[in-house]
């Protein structure tokens, strides 16, 4: 899943759908968690249990960088609210100092990205927002290195990366490029064009399964992918 924002309503409606067991099945959270939905932070420290129990793995999105920033003395409450923050903001100082401590800390070591085995396209990269234009690696043959170019990305600046649109802009000649398929999501694929509302968006060396469950009025949905069979479901 990716892109929850708070919605924990969905969620919750997603969970029972996959009928997901933990012990059995592992859910992989690919960022924003935070902001937007009224339930950021519950819904963060449920996923970060999940994590510390081994049932679950989440990475980094820009609105975790954001709260990450806001708790560093980097970023004001007026900045974080601008990026839609203030439900998180509010739920983020009624925790006591050892839980918005911990919070950090969680943040924090969250990856940028992993590699996973995936049905229908094997050894892919999923991460939240892609690569950027200005960090691309390439090889002797010509192929974008998809890890080391995330890797120098994050290195440059990783409030830049976690922001960054570039790949849904893409041509299909420089799709074709990437040495690896990517899973990512930040931008909801309704913004990507009318044929992709309401569902995953599937291109030939990506995919972004942020189908905008905070857009419900543009045809958002939450959705979920299994990487093992390809199934995909919709709430």
């Amino acid at each position: 899943m990716s892109d929850i924002h708070g919605d924990l309503l969905s969620f919750n409606k997603m969970m029972e759908k996959i009928d997901f067991k933990e012990g059995e099945d592992f859910l992989i959270v690919n960022g924003d968690v935070l902001d937007r939905g009224e339930h950021g932070i519950e819904l963060l420290l449920r996923i970060k249990k999940m994590v510390e129990n081994g049932h679950a793995l989440m990475l980094k999105g820009n609105h975790e960088l954001f709260a990450q920033r806001y708790m560093e003395g980097a970023l004001s409450e007026r900045e974080w609210t601008l990026y839609s923050g203030a439900a998180s903001l509010k739920s983020l100082k009624e925790l006591d100092e050892a839980e918005r401590n911990g919070l950090l800390e969680f943040i924090r070591t969250l990856p940028i990205y992993i590699e996973r085995e995936i049905a229908k396209y094997g050894n892919a990269v999923i991460t939240h927002t892609g690569l950027m234009d200005s960090c691309l690696v390439t090889g002797q043959d010509e192929k974008i290195d998809v890890v080391e170019s995330i890797k120098k990305a994050a290195e440059n600046n990783e409030d830049d990366l976690l922001i960054s649109a570039d790949i849904h802009y893409w041509g299909r000649d420089q799709l074709m490029k990437l040495d690896k398929f990517i899973v990512c999501g930040h931008v909801p694929t309704y913004q990507l064009g009318p044929e992709y509302t309401g569902k995953i968006m599937e291109a030939r060396s990506y995919m972004n399964i942020d189908v905008g469950t905070v857009y419900r009025k543009y045809g958002g949905k939450l959705a979920c992918i299994c990487i093992d069979s390809g199934s995909v479901w919709y709430v």
